[in-house]
């Protein structure tokens, strides 16, 4: 009775650990909804014809169900470009009068289209169940689907739209000046009445887009926390009380890696080598729990701190890093140059000193921390600023990327996230999970709530992801109220990097993560020709090492040899006891 009672049990817990299993990879391959099959063709009007930062936010958004994109300007539109397309999106950034035969082909396109902000009624009949006249302004959004997910907002602007009686409205704004319908359809054929996709309409469009691409949505709430800032000059003891609270609760989570510690003021650098108390930190973390991510090398280009600077974005000038932090900074214009060739020979001479600049830091972090025994699953750019050329860069080496993406070269505050984990263009290929509901701010009066606002914000769209990162010097406290705030939210799923396929390929080095393990590839004699502080790391090791053993022979010795000497002595005095009683005996006889 008593065997099959415990090979019962033992079969449940086999079923429940193969149900469990499933679930947490469930999660991890759910959170980007990636079809194949899917084509999409985005058609846009923008000022300048060119893709730029509100076509880039529209990319994060599509990017979660195909990576399959095209863009096009829509004066340079050809019949061709729809054949092989099942999806198309129009964009009317900017009013324009639209090439006469849009009409005809944005008409004959058989697939879902959505359209978005201005110029609608010149699209032909698709949209002529609509009329757009005017701006309103709306103080709540509600999703007529589930008033659950309906919020007040800050002031907005939708566009007014007119509905015939055939159309259906999904989701809709209120004001002081009525009721207006924000995402709308008839048929296939959609229409969001806005000319942004940020907060707060980026979330309600990325759920209208799950009905819009037919996708079935996951009833889980994918999360992450991420331990931000972690260098060489971190302090050990409040790093291993967040490793130790995390394992205690059985979280997964990230630690944004910076591998070496530049003192401003002296401009000596630490690396984890010179801290071993961190390392050793960092190695328990990666072994319970935790997934490092690779934060910039030095997180400082000119003199300013590790942690504050900007690594891979000129922030006095506003420009990607096309100089040395001490040379003399001049920007040129086209209308400086004699000729279109010579502009561009120019921009391709910074784009190359862009390339050669984030790749070598990029490998030396990963070499170095490699070297340590620490094995980077993704990437996230300090301050999350990179120009679109060093994205190109960052995707030959990572496949995952963390945090926000900044939009534009111009002006590095031009950044945003999207709700979904995505897998856009502008990343050429890498699988973006978004920050989404920020950190905890020290001067901000209730920073946690703050949070826990945004999540809620967030939590419209079914599946959206929440990113969440703090700094562990702020102490245990503030790190133990996120999670007690995040692990009341339903259903959420915390996603552990391992889980996720995650390839790093740098010089020497290849790392591949899946189901759990980290498969980690390091030629130690490659990394040793490319430097020797990395052969100097190992010899240093071996030297502790073998201090040690000599320190614990010596030990060894200097105990036995007391111990010897004691037992020496105790036999002595046995012997002077023993001897002068045996004397006395002998003399009697």
């Amino acid at each position: 009775m008593k065997t099959k009672l415990v090979a019962t049990l033992i079969f449940f817990k086999m079923i429940f650990l193969v149900i469990g299993g499933k679930t947490v990879n469930a999660v991890e391959e759910d959170i980007v909804k990636i079809n194949p099959d899917v084509h999409v063709l985005v058609i846009y009007s923008t000022e300048n014809w060119e893709v730029d930062e509100n076509i880039r936010l529209l990319d994060l958004s599509i990017g979660h169900f195909t990576n399959n994109i095209e863009y096009k300007n829509v004066h340079h539109l050809e019949q061709e470009d729809l054949e092989d397309k099942t999806h198309l999106f129009y964009y009317g950034h900017v009013k324009e009068k639209l090439p006469p035969t849009i009409s005809e082909m944005v008409s004959s396109f058989e697939g879902p289209t959505m359209a978005i902000s201005y110029n609608t009624e010149q699209l032909g009949e698709k949209y002529s169940f609509l009329n757009v006249d005017g701006e309103k302004t709306i103080t709540k959004i509600e999703d007529l689907k589930d008033q659950e997910k309906s919020k007040t907002i800050n002031q907005s602007i939708v566009l007014e739209a007119k509905l015939d009686e055939g159309a259906k409205v999904l989701v809709q704004g209120d004001g002081d000046e009525g009721t207006f319908p924000l995402i709308m359809r008839k048929g296939k054929n959609y229409y969001l009445a806005a000319d942004s996709f940020d907060r707060p309409y980026s979330v309600y469009f990325s759920q209208a887009l799950n009905t819009f691409f037919d996708v079935e949505t996951i009833d889980k709430t994918p999360a992450y926390i991420r331990l931000e800032d972690v260098h060489p000059l971190s302090d050990p003891n409040r790093l291993m009380a967040a490793a130790e609270e995390l394992k205690r609760r059985d979280i997964p989570y990230m630690i944004a890696v910076i591998p070496v510690y530049t003192d401003p003021e002296s401009g000596r650098r630490y690396h984890f080598e010179d801290q071993r108390e961190v390392l050793k930190v960092l190695k328990y973390m990666q072994n319970n729990g935790g997934s490092v991510v690779l934060h910039g090398y030095t997180h400082q280009f000119r003199d300013s701190e590790t942690g504050e600077g900007f690594e891979f974005w000129d922030v006095e000038h506003q420009m990607p890093i096309y100089h040395g932090p001490e040379d003399e900074v001049t920007q040129l214009l086209e209308t400086d140059f004699e000729n279109a060739k010579e502009y561009e020979t120019y921009v391709e001479t910074n784009k190359n000193y862009e390339r050669q600049y984030i790749k070598k830091r990029i490998t030396r972090g990963v070499q170095e921390l490699a070297n340590y025994g620490l094995y980077p699953l993704a990437f996230e750019a300090p301050h999350y600023t990179m120009s679109q050329n060093g994205y190109q860069v960052i995707s030959d080496h990572f496949s995952t990327y963390v945090g926000q993406v900044q939009l534009s070269d111009e002006d590095w505050e031009i950044m945003d996230t999207t709700p979904y984990a995505t897998q856009p263009t502008i990343l050429n290929g890498m699988r973006l999970l978004p920050e989404t509901i920020g950190y905890v701010q020290p001067e901000a009066e209730e920073p946690v709530k703050d949070m826990m606002n945004s999540a809620d914000f967030y939590q419209v769209t079914e599946g959206g992801m929440l990113g969440a990162f703090y700094h562990p010097y702020l102490g245990i406290e503030g790190l133990k109220e996120v999670l007690d705030e995040m692990e009341e939210i339903k259903n959420l799923e915390w996603i552990d990097l391992k889980e996720m396929k995650n390839t790093v390929v740098v010089d020497h080095v290849n790392i591949q993560s899946e189901n759990g393990s980290i498969e980690a590839k390091v030629n130690h004699f490659g990394l040793v020709r490319t430097s020797m502080d990395f052969l100097y790391h190992h010899i240093r090791e071996a030297v502790i090492i073998i201090t040690w053993v000599i320190a614990v022979i010596g030990i060894t010795s200097v105990l036995m040899f007391s111990s010897f000497t004691l037992y020496l002595i105790l036999r002595r005095r046995r012997l002077e006891k023993y001897i002068p009683k045996h004397s006395q005996i002998i003399d009697k006889r």
